[in-house]
């Protein structure tokens, strides 16, 4: 079990021992995510990117043909299924997120050594973690992935950059400025995402106007409060990103324009797996183009079938995780795949919808609706600053909302008829009015909370 030992002397010293050690820390992240085939790795990368769409297929090809063949013959938890040395992916059969929470060992290539791999912990949306190995220099070539993203934002590994996620930069309840602390190793500015209350969120502002960061990365949503505070107090900020680098969460399109309105800027969301399975990124034009090189998406139908596009649930296979291959494995999300051209001249297949986690959903009578469609609820009311919708029961909901001087009884109104528009008159809906909505443990902000299915 992790010890919390290292982290109760960094929040038990003082601040500039805290950037010290945040630094240093920085120092040694850096060498772990780009010394070994990192650089190597992103001249690959950059020669491919503008493949055609045959020139991908065959690159793809290529790499499944490898990875089935190594998992079938090396990974314990494929050598049962007897698959001989050239499987398809078709005789892999689909892959629970509890089959790898029980034994996640079993799914370890012997051709690696464990000691010497990576162990990276993701919770997901669920109260079930998983245990995810990793090759040092798998993980140095997926930071690779992460350049050739930042590349369309003009950004380098040593620009200046802002970053709002869950790190703990100090405890929750010491409400003291600053809410910030420095990676000099990489020019980065690590801000809480804790700490976000209206009463804060100026001093933020200083700080970035200080600081002036080419990016800012982050949750959507952390990102978002900041923005509306700009944008409701007319600020008027002394740089402009190049990008906002987003991930995480759910965001809707108002949202998005929010942000990108506050900061002149375009918003640059990413889609990935702490599981190291895709790896999915806009580009300029705003098509979310997934990388062929990193992992295989497929679509599981409502009707059983699995596709290579369309809607539904997203089924993803690892190129690039050869110690530990997970093949066709049920990732959690719904979303839409399609092929169609980009202005920005990539063939790469494009995820038109994500729909956000499979279980985040609101149910009522045999009816449910995603974040997504949610969202819609919420998008056009007035006067409401942010809300949260949180289902512990069947046929019940909470909504808590955060009002703005201009809020309205008809927002209320509004909001009721969309969700019982959605999921039927007999949803009993009870409204909540909060001064702040708290992100959950790990610093992100969820706008539906599924407690019951």
């Amino acid at each position: 079990m992790k010890s919390h030992l290292s982290e109760k002397l960094y929040l038990s010293s003082p601040v500039w021992l805290q950037n010290v050690l945040v630094s240093t820390y920085g120092v040694l992240e850096h060498k772990r995510r780009y010394g070994g085939p990192h650089k190597e790795y992103l001249e690959h990368l950059l020669n491919n990117v503008m493949f055609d769409e045959r020139q991908i297929e065959e690159l793809q090809a290529e790499l499944l043909e490898k990875i089935l063949s190594d998992a079938a013959q090396t990974v314990p938890a494929y050598q049962t299924l007897g698959l001989g040395k050239s499987p398809q992916l078709s005789d892999f059969p689909l892959l629970e997120r509890e089959s790898i929470a029980i034994n996640p060992e079993s799914f370890l290539s012997n051709r690696y050594d464990k000691d010497k791999l990576l162990c990276l912990y993701t919770g997901g949306s669920s109260a079930n973690p998983l245990k995810v190995y990793i090759s040092p220099a798998a993980r140095q070539k997926s930071y690779s992935f992460w350049q050739l993203f930042y590349d369309r934002m003009n950004f380098k590994v040593g620009d200046r950059k802002a970053t709002l996620v869950g790190r703990k930069i100090q405890e929750p309840d010491n409400d003291s400025p600053p809410f910030w602390r420095y990676n000099l190793r990489d020019r980065q500015q690590l801000f809480s995402s804790y700490h976000l209350a209206e009463g804060n969120i100026a001093a933020y502002v200083d700080k970035l106007n200080n600081f002036k960061p080419k990016i800012i990365e982050g949750y959507p949503l952390s990102i978002y409060r900041l923005a509306d505070y700009i944008v409701q107090n007319s600020i008027k900020l002394s740089f402009t990103p190049t990008g906002l680098s987003t991930s995480s969460e759910n965001f809707t399109p108002q949202q998005r324009k929010i942000m990108e309105t506050a900061f002149n800027c375009n918003v640059f969301d990413q889609y990935g797996s702490a599981e190291s399975v895709v790896f999915a990124s806009e580009c300029e034009h705003g098509n979310m183009h997934i990388e062929p090189e990193y992992g295989l998406l497929e679509v599981l139908k409502n009707n059983g079938d699995i596709c290579a596009e369309g809607y539904g649930e997203l089924i993803a296979t690892t190129l690039l995780n050869d110690a530990m291959p997970l093949i066709r494995y049920r990732i959690g999300d719904l979303g839409e795949i399609i092929q169609s051209s980009c202005s920005c001249g990539r063939a790469s297949k494009i995820l038109k919808e994500l729909h956000g986690k499979v279980g985040a959903v609101v149910i009522n009578e045999g009816r449910q609706a995603s974040t997504a469609a949610i969202a819609i609820a919420f998008e056009y009311l007035e006067g409401v600053k942010n809300a949260q919708i949180i289902q512990n029961e069947p046929g019940r909901v909470i909504v808590k909302l955060i009002k703005r001087e201009n809020f309205s009884p008809k927002s209320e109104d509004f909001m009721v008829w969309e969700l019982k528009k959605m999921l039927g008159d007999s949803l009993c809906i009870s409204v909540d009015y909060v001064d702040e909505i708290p992100p959950e443990h790990n610093g992100k902000y969820k706008m539906v909370v599924q407690n019951y299915y």
